[in-house]
């Protein structure tokens, strides 16, 4: 088997592991369900959404190219995981193995479930073996022993927080290539030729998986026109999100999260107005001088906006947009995408369901 079919082999059957845990007949789908619920702090509806629609088990032949055409070239690929979302170790495990036939993978301490399932998978994949994989779980990071002068023999994969990446980069030895995912948020865009009702809908379904926790999860939503139609947006959203979280309730709430929750509502009752239901909130602001970024616990800040104004209003966050979802086309939309040029664009609903073509986080390509 010559190199590019091995690594096409080895990405390729990543994604059949990923599709056995998927599956809730098969035993790791079995698995994952009975320990996500206590690991990834979402409810088991919440759980079974992620697995059933969000974990990407059926790219095409195009995303796999791409994939592999973005992937870099090492020995060895060291992986260290965050615990936001729980189906983010395939697409971290995928591009590990096209990069390297070895990759270690360090899991989230907090939530090992799904990188666990597909370790285990993979390292009794006998296909897997004949591409030349092997994979392995670590509790830490032996990096000082990848450096050979300036040709990188090894990469390391972080996605965590900004600090994770920076601490982890000192760390690295110079022929250690390091490719960081540090915090990213999402941006809804809604233009002046879309239903409100509709696209309130399609923002709630972005932003219920995963309990709004990973970097495509949108937290703003920007309202291209005057304040009414913001307003009018905002309790859509908010109609949507209690009808979302009816189907899907989110998971249990530690205190630091009500008390982000509190101090959000607080602020922002100064300026605009607050709406809470039984597992969200939505928070509008007509005539925004800043944004006020909400915690990540389904809750949702919506402002009006122009063109004009978008550049000054994104400018404190323009590093942190990871992805933007749009509907209804309009100048905002075009801004927002000129100020965030990295940034992942999609259709609203589809924010949270990108192509398995490489990391999602496309700011650090």
């Amino acid at each position: 088997m010559d190199a590019g079919a091995a690594r096409r082999t080895r990405v390729e059957r990543a994604v059949a592991a990923a599709a056995r845990i998927a599956d809730p007949r098969d035993p790791l789908g079995e698995e994952a369900r009975r320990r996500l619920p206590s690991t990834s702090g979402l409810s088991p509806e919440g759980v079974e959404l992620a697995l059933g629609r969000h974990l990407e088990v059926a790219p095409s032949r195009g995303e796999l190219d791409a994939l592999l055409a973005a992937a870099g070239r090492a020995r060895r690929c060291h992986v260290v995981l965050a615990a936001n979302v729980c189906t983010a170790p395939l697409r971290a495990i995928a591009v590990a193995a096209a990069t390297a036939p070895e990759v270690l993978v360090r899991p989230s301490r907090r939530d090992p479930v799904v990188a666990e399932l597909l370790v285990r998978a993979l390292q009794a994949d006998e296909a897997f073996t004949r591409a030349g994989g092997a994979i392995a779980l670590v509790a830490d990071l032996a990096l000082e022993d990848d450096g050979d002068g300036d040709a990188p023999r090894a990469e390391l994969h972080v996605y965590g927080s900004d600090q994770t990446v920076a601490t982890l980069r000192a760390r690295a030895g110079r022929g250690v290539r390091v490719r960081g995912h540090g915090a990213g948020l999402g941006l809804a865009v809604v233009g002046p030729a879309t239903g409100l009702a509709g696209a309130a809908r399609d923002i709630a379904d972005d932003v219920v998986p995963f309990d709004q926790r990973g970097c495509l999860s949108p937290r703003f939503v920007l309202v291209e026109g005057p304040a009414e139609r913001a307003e009018a947006l905002a309790r859509a959203l908010h109609e949507a999100l209690g009808e979302a979280g009816a189907r899907v309730p989110r998971g249990p709430l530690d205190d630091a999260a009500r008390a982000e929750i509190a101090m959000y509502r607080a602020t922002l009752e100064a300026v605009g107005w607050f709406r809470e239901g039984e597992g969200h909130g939505v928070g509008l602001d007509t005539a925004p001088r800043s944004l006020l970024l909400p915690p990540a616990a389904r809750v949702v800040h919506v402002a009006a906006s122009g063109a004009a104004a978008a550049p000054t209003l994104l400018a404190p966050i323009r590093g942190a947009i990871t992805a933007i979802g749009a509907g209804g086309g309009g100048e905002l939309a075009r801004a927002a995408s000129a100020v965030a040029p990295r940034a992942r664009v999609s259709a609203l609903g589809w924010m949270q369901r990108p192509p398995l073509d490489g990391p999602v986080d496309l700011r650090t390509l």
